[in-house]
């Protein structure tokens, strides 16, 4: 199938596409007289796969290192359950670090109790917030 199918199977821009074939994750397996690139019907599977792994989180690098092993059938579902529970793990750490941040603005807030007449000038800008 040409490119534009695919685009319109998978719900893909054809640059999008372009720029997967650049970056290793696709392969066409030809290209028509005219230039046109040719891919295999399965070519759409490894598409909706890219897809469904950016949605939860993984980068396309990421992508790219189980890929190989996905289109030879030598992706192992442990494999794949590991690298989702390392995702878990980060995701659950940047979760953390966002709740120190958010504790630490609700802090600082706190420490500008004051009414909407209030008002800041140059000077108040170069006191510690603490």
């Amino acid at each position: 199938m040409k490119i534009g199918e695919l685009a319109k199977q998978t719900g893909v821009s054809v640059d999008a596409l372009r720029f997967y074939e650049e970056k290793g994750l696709l392969a066409p397996t030809g290209r028509t007289e005219s230039g046109y690139r040719m891919y295999a019907p399965a070519t759409v599977a490894q598409v909706k796969f890219i897809k469904s792994a950016q949605a939860l989180g993984f980068s396309l690098q990421e992508v790219l290192d189980v890929m190989p092993a996905l289109t030879q059938g030598r992706l192992q579902l442990i494999e794949l359950r590991q690298r989702m529970q390392d995702k878990l793990q980060s995701i659950d750490d940047q979760i953390e670090q966002l709740q120190k941040l958010r504790a630490e603005v609700l802090g600082t807030m706190a420490m500008f109790q004051c009414d909407s007449s209030t008002i800041l000038s140059p000077k108040d800008l170069n006191k510690p917030l603490e």
